[in-house]
């Protein structure tokens, strides 16, 4: 395996951890607001959202679908309360 192979595995690596890191927060802070359900709900489109742009980042744009489908889907629950 090349160096440049090398720093691109360690840079998947590295962003992968960071996003599990960051994952991990907010599903702290969604559970943290579990006693009101817009709370909930927004604390979801939050995390949502914060994958929608790193997977777009990634350029995982099947990815980044699948999670604009359930942004809209939240996005309707919210107008809804």
């Amino acid at each position: 395996m090349t160096n440049k192979e090398l720093k691109k595995l360690a840079k998947l690596i590295a962003e992968y951890v960071v996003q599990e890191i960051e994952i991990k927060h907010l599903d702290e802070i969604f559970t943290a607001s579990l006693n009101d359900p817009y709370e909930l709900l927004i604390a979801e489109l939050a995390r949502l959202m914060t994958l929608l742009v790193s997977y777009e980042d990634s350029e995982r744009y099947e990815k980044a679908a699948i999670i604009k489908t359930k942004i809209d889907r939240l996005q309707k629950q919210i107008e809804k309360l």
